[in-house]
């Protein structure tokens, strides 16, 4: 099982079918901060803005963690509004895309929070 907030909704998800549903839903909101974390264990954080997502990966809760990083050169920054209502702007050089996302939240849950290999990952 792993626990899911979205913009700042709790929901516990006891299968993949259920979490696929879930980013099926998710995907329909333009904005969104989406955490999924495993009991005691690593998160993974995806944030949108419309066409711009990127993902950040923690291991343990207070980690500075990491984040992904776009193979197309990206330059400028995007703002993306926070589950808490705090707007802050990210490198668009972090954006990759939101199919990508969503593959690797799935992948990070179907994997007991391992962080997928095929994103490019920087170490904040």
């Amino acid at each position: 099982m792993v626990t899911v907030i979205f913009n700042d909704e709790h929901k516990d998800v006891s299968s993949i079918e259920e979490l696929n549903e879930a980013l099926t839903r998710f995907d329909d909101e333009p904005n969104f901060d989406l955490w999924v974390s495993i009991p005691d264990g690593p998160m993974i954080n995806m944030i949108r803005n419309g066409p711009d997502a990127f993902l950040m990966y923690l291991r343990f809760a207070e980690d500075t963690g990491f984040t992904s990083r776009s193979h197309v050169p990206r330059v400028g920054t995007a703002s993306f509004r926070l589950a808490n209502g705090q707007v802050d702007d990210f490198p668009l050089s972090w954006c990759i895309d939101r199919e990508q996302c969503y593959k690797a939240v799935a992948h990070f849950c179907a994997n007991e929070g391992e962080r997928p290999k095929w994103i490019a990952w920087h170490e904040d």
